[in-house]
């Protein structure tokens, strides 16, 4: 596969000139940071206003970097993509660079000091050829449908159609972004705790459930309001780091398995687990 990558390399630069394929590879880059922000609002914003039972926040100090790391990848799978003179070429090609730039992400991010765990993410990231091909093609689409309206369409409709287009890709980011909603089990935990905290000072059953010996200035906040803050733990798989503010400026943090409804005790005062 490598051989055919790098002759479909060398044929690209026979065939186009480096202008043409710049302009495509902006176009393509730009987009992928456009689907980008879309996902990333969306899937903050999908959980905020569709759990109204649920007191959820969203933190720019976590959302800000997400969306720039989700940005970067995209906009580079996009430039990846956009290499390519030939369709098929940025399809297959493309997808097969953006698959091994996963496998090394996903080597960093295991601090893969042998050779189990390097073969462990190239196992990961293998099954996602299929998606990055789909996620090469359809950045492609974008930048061929933008070149097409810029000059094919007249002036008086231009505009309109590049709108519809622009449309279109946010629709697509912002469907993706919303099928990361929350799942039942997530919210059974959530529940679960939200009630634990709104009954805890009236009800020492209650009380008993939260994480009084870990964070014992705890008791002296259950007073205030407060907002969730939630994502995914970088720490344990299968569960959720939840901050908890409150109105009055105290703030403590947990790790809640995702799907269980006992005691709550792996929590610490601030707003992180570190």
């Amino acid at each position: 596969m490598f051989k055919s990558i790098t002759a479909a390399f060398e044929a690209s630069l026979q065939h186009e000139d480096l202008s043409a394929r710049g302009e495509r590879m902006l176009i393509t880059a730009l987009y992928g940071a456009l689907l980008a922000s879309a996902y990333s609002l969306a899937i903050v914003l999908v959980n905020v206003y569709s759990f109204p039972g649920l007191p959820l926040g969203f933190d720019l100090r976590h959302i800000l970097p997400t969306w720039a790391g989700i940005g970067i990848a995209l906009a580079a799978a996009g430039a990846i993509a956009g290499w390519f003179s030939e369709e098929y070429q940025g399809i297959v090609g493309g997808g097969a660079i953006i698959t091994a730039l996963l496998a090394v992400v996903f080597f960093v991010q295991m601090g893969a000091e042998s050779s189990t765990l390097s073969l462990q993410s190239l196992l990961m990231a293998l099954p996602l050829i299929g998606v990055s091909m789909l996620a090469a093609g359809g950045l492609r689409w974008t930048a061929r449908r933008h070149l097409e309206i810029l000059r094919k369409e007249t002036p008086e409709t231009r505009s309109k159609r590049l709108a519809n287009h622009l449309l279109v890709v946010l629709a697509v980011g912002a469907f993706f972004g919303i099928l990361g909603r929350m799942d039942f089990p997530a919210e059974r935990t959530l529940t679960h705790f939200h009630k634990s905290l709104q009954a805890a000072p009236s009800d020492s059953t209650a009380l008993s459930y939260l994480p009084v010996r870990q964070v014992p200035a705890l008791t002296e906040h259950l007073e205030s309001d407060y907002r969730f803050y939630v994502r995914r733990s970088g720490f344990v798989l299968g569960a959720l780091d939840v901050t908890v503010r409150f109105d009055d400026g105290f703030a403590m943090t947990c790790l809640l398995p995702v799907g269980a409804s006992n005691f709550i005790t792996d929590c610490v005062e601030g707003d992180s687990l570190q």
